[in-house]
């Protein structure tokens, strides 16, 4: 898989991992809405929806946490689904938004996509973070903005820019 650097601004990456931290994630399984929280472990429900080693949530939506319209979102998104095909993935949709309800993006919750994969497909789509865990350990952030000072969190780490 091609792997180009996608731009993603630097300011405020405080208030950024904030709301990462804050948000919600949700996992669209065949009996209802799995909800997922970073530092928490993921309900058993969604081994027995996906089984998997471990599991990567990712977004190709609004590069850089920069809005964009739909119609860029959606082409956005087919790409990072040919990706996913391509490395023979299974998956089930998810979505993410705000504390509010309000920043919404779909995503997908892939099985047992390897930590490099995972990283490469988060830059190759300009994402600031994603969710990327193993089976029977808490919800983890990788975030891929440098670290601001006092950004401790034992569940998110922080993958050189």
């Amino acid at each position: 898989m091609e792997t180009r650097p996608a731009a993603v601004p630097v300011a405020d990456t405080g208030a950024l991992l904030a709301a990462y931290l804050a948000a919600r994630y949700e996992v669209h399984a065949a009996g209802g809405l799995l909800r997922l929280r970073i530092g928490v472990p993921a309900p058993p429900a969604l081994a027995e929806a996906l089984p998997a080693r471990g599991w990567t949530l990712v977004t190709a939506w609004n590069p850089g946490s920069r809005p964009c319209d739909e119609a860029a979102n959606r082409r956005a998104d087919a790409a990072l689904q040919a990706d996913l095909d391509a490395l023979g993935l299974r998956r089930l949709a998810a979505s993410n938004s705000d504390g509010s309800g309000q920043w919404h993006e779909p995503g997908w919750l892939v099985a047992d996509l390897a930590t490099d994969d995972a990283d490469a497909l988060a830059r190759r789509y300009g994402q600031a973070g994603i969710l990327h865990w193993s089976a029977g350990t808490a919800v983890r952030l990788r975030m891929y903005l440098p670290r601001p000072p006092g950004a401790d969190s034992p569940w998110v780490d922080w993958v050189r820019p």
